[in-house]
């Protein structure tokens, strides 16, 4: 069937269907081509220079059937008996009593003056029965004074499939998906392996952090991407027995992510939230001591943000939200430069393997991991 070919125009532009559609279909398929020819380009150079990995995708296949399988479902209604529950009560009272001691050994002389501080430093666990824990109410309180930056999670108490690593959840301070992270319900020894997959990942993709800048629609991207998740599958399946597929490419994905992130988030954020916490903790005000380190220009990656938080009330909101959440660890007693540290901690403190950190860094003091591992 012939087709309708219109007029482009009435100044009697070309209306011969041939000469209109080639012109059309050698610009439409120029572009891509030099596209794809300098992504092919670009990955010829890596293998010449011994940059990433090539292989095929059968071999891709056949790492990635090597993966371990996923780890059984987790029935979160088969309950504990309540024998088990009273065992639970007592077990995470003590936990709640070592953190809290930990804590008070970072706290200030002048909150040690406290009589009801001293006396909680003087509690031992041999004096805790069952009664002394009844009567303190498990220590349930101390989670109630915003020293504490975890919490046995209320969805998993009760679960028989579960230990206290599994229950144990640390507080939401910028981690991207921590909605979903508690959710996975890993043992400790999968989440260890994931942090040293994690660790692998950031040596061995290294390579791939000059093209994190790429248009992520580009053929050139599409290359590197490919070539980077084929490594990660290659190097979960050859070096971590525990590591599932789906943990596989979440570890890519977040480490390539994280590379993005230090290049367009992380470079000065912790500089500019470091100089409005020292004038902050002066007695300034937010918006002022942001003010002021904007008109310093020290941070030209970040001069924009600053400047849109000055002139739009939301973005205001957002930049002090995000700095109340960089500084939450920060004690009064804190010097600068551990506040400093504990920034730059915060600010990068987005990704599953960092959840994982966290939440290992806890267990060790609460008791429930040896502190010695």
């Amino acid at each position: 069937m012939p087709r309708d070919h219109r007029a482009k125009d009435d100044a009697g532009t070309s209306m011969d269907p041939e000469e209109s559609n080639s012109d059309e279909a050698l610009h439409a398929t120029m572009e891509p081509d030099i596209d794809v020819q300098e992504a092919e380009l670009l990955i010829q150079e890596l293998n010449a220079l011994r940059i990433g990995e090539a292989f095929s995708e059968e071999d891709f296949l056949d790492y990635f059937d090597r993966l371990a399988c996923e780890p059984p479902w987790i029935d979160l209604k088969v309950r504990l008996k309540s024998e088990e529950l009273a065992k639970q009560y007592d077990r995470h009272a003590l936990c709640r009593l070592r953190y809290y001691k930990h804590k008070l050994k970072q706290a200030s002389k002048e909150e040690l003056r406290d009589d009801k501080l001293k006396r909680i430093l003087d509690i031992s666990e041999d004096d805790c029965n069952k009664e002394f824990l009844k009567k303190e109410r498990f220590f349930r309180r101390f989670e109630q004074d915003g020293r504490f930056d975890w919490f046995f999670h209320l969805d998993y108490l009760a679960c028989s499939f579960l230990d206290d690593y599994q229950r144990l959840v640390p507080k939401n301070h910028g981690y991207s998906k921590w909605s979903e992270y508690h959710t996975y319900l890993h043992s400790y020894e999968i989440e260890r392996e994931y942090v040293e997959y994690c660790e692998e990942l950031s040596k061995q993709l290294k390579w791939m952090e000059p093209y994190v800048d790429m248009d992520r629609s580009s053929v050139k991207w599409g290359k590197i991407s490919s070539r980077g998740t084929l490594q990660a599958i290659k190097i979960a399946a050859t070096s971590f027995h525990k590591i599932t597929s789906c943990l596989a490419f979440t570890g890519y994905y977040e480490c390539k992510e994280s590379m993005a992130y230090d290049i367009f988030w992380f470079k000065e954020y912790d500089g500019v939230y470091f100089e409005i916490w020292r004038r902050v903790t002066q007695g300034m005000g937010f918006r002022d001591a942001l003010e002021e380190v904007y008109n310093l220009n020290r941070f030209p990656l970040r001069q924009h943000f600053m400047k849109a938080a000055l002139e739009y009330d939301e973005a205001m909101m957002m930049m002090e939200d995000e700095f109340l959440t960089c500084t939450a660890e920060i004690t009064p007693e804190v010097k600068e430069d551990k506040a400093k540290d504990l920034i730059v901690e915060a600010v990068n403190n987005r990704s599953y393997e960092q959840y994982i950190i966290k939440k290992i860094h806890i267990a060790r003091i609460i008791g429930i991991l040896d502190s010695e591992e």
